[in-house]
């Protein structure tokens, strides 16, 4: 059976319709988690409150060792899939949910964070005018352990595409793939890119199809001490980064879809990774090496803010 919704084409490469069936769902969510049993009840619970009920919530055990497996045991609702897998590393454990997934769109959510009601019927909403394109993005707010709110995220000066070149305003939560582009684009699994594998595949995205933004908020982030961007170290940061500006060179659909951009977003990630060292205080003249790195690809770097910050922090 064919999709009952248009399919429209809204980027540089052509795309194909969405099979669909009376039994498969209109959206998966794909949930790793790893060692989460004390909070994986409360994720999944947020998540089936839905105002919106066409949807299945894969959730992908990343290899856990602690009893995350009995306490998923105890969801009964037939909506929930369980998978256990090897650990692999996010990147890894979402594109096997991917793979497991029955739906038109994907949704990769992460197991620490709280799914808004409204989460799955804005982007049907969406769907249904606009057709079934490629990418669709929600907005979303980050709250304290206090549930204040520390900033919000759903209004970008400038299309999303443009945005992502030089910043990640988005949470891997916010983001709706239709499956066959998923399925053709899938996460980067090498562990050193861990913490910036979302970022990766939005611009991989980006460099061939437009993102559509939906500015309403749809799931709030909690900042906690245990999230990994909280807890990535300076070198873990200079590997990722360095791999990071590597892909990205690789990959022709950036340069043409950013044609003169490459060398401003690499000297933008070693920026990031001297910062980084130099707060941390850590091998200085490592620290300088990147600066003159960041330079040679782009001289315009010796006025902006990150570079200037690391310099003051090594002084």
């Amino acid at each position: 059976m064919h999709s009952p919704y248009p399919v429209r084409s809204s980027g540089l490469y052509p795309t194909q319709p969405v099979a669909s069936s009376a039994s498969s769902p209109f959206f998966s969510i794909v949930v790793p988690c790893y060692n989460r049993a004390d909070i994986v009840r409360e994720t999944v619970q947020t998540i089936l409150k839905q105002e919106y009920a066409d949807f299945e919530l894969i959730l992908v055990d990343d290899g856990s060792r602690d009893n995350t497996r009995e306490v998923v045991a105890q969801i009964t609702d037939p909506r929930v899939r369980y998978f256990y897998k090897e650990n692999g590393e996010r990147g890894a454990a979402r594109n096997y949910g991917a793979q497991q997934a029955r739906g038109q769109y994907i949704n990769f959510f992460d197991s620490d964070d709280e799914m808004y009601p409204n989460h799955l019927r804005v982007v049907k909403e969406f769907l249904d005018q606009q057709g079934l394109v490629e990418v669709v993005h929600t907005g979303y707010e980050r709250l304290d352990g206090q549930d204040r709110v520390i900033s919000e995220m759903y209004e970008f000066k400038g299309s999303t595409n443009e945005v992502l070149l030089h910043d990640n305003p988005l949470a891997c939560n916010t983001v709706f793939v239709r499956r066959d582009i998923a399925l053709a684009n899938p996460f980067e699994e090498d562990r050193r890119l861990a913490s910036a594998e979302d970022w990766e595949l939005w611009l991989r995205l980006a460099s061939k199809y437009t993102f559509h933004p939906i500015r309403q908020k749809t799931f709030c982030l909690r900042e906690h001490d245990g999230r990994s961007l909280n807890t990535i170290n300076p070198e873990a940061v200079r590997v990722r980064d360095e791999l990071f500006a590597q892909i990205v060179s690789r990959n022709p659909d950036f340069a043409r879809r950013y044609p003169g951009q490459l060398p401003h977003f690499v000297a933008d990630r070693y920026t990031f990774i001297t910062l980084t060292m130099a707060l941390s205080k850590q091998d200085r003249l490592r620290t300088v090496r990147y600066l003159f790195k960041a330079v040679q690809q782009d001289p315009t770097v010796l006025w902006r803010r990150r570079f200037l910050a690391s310099v003051k922090h090594l002084l």
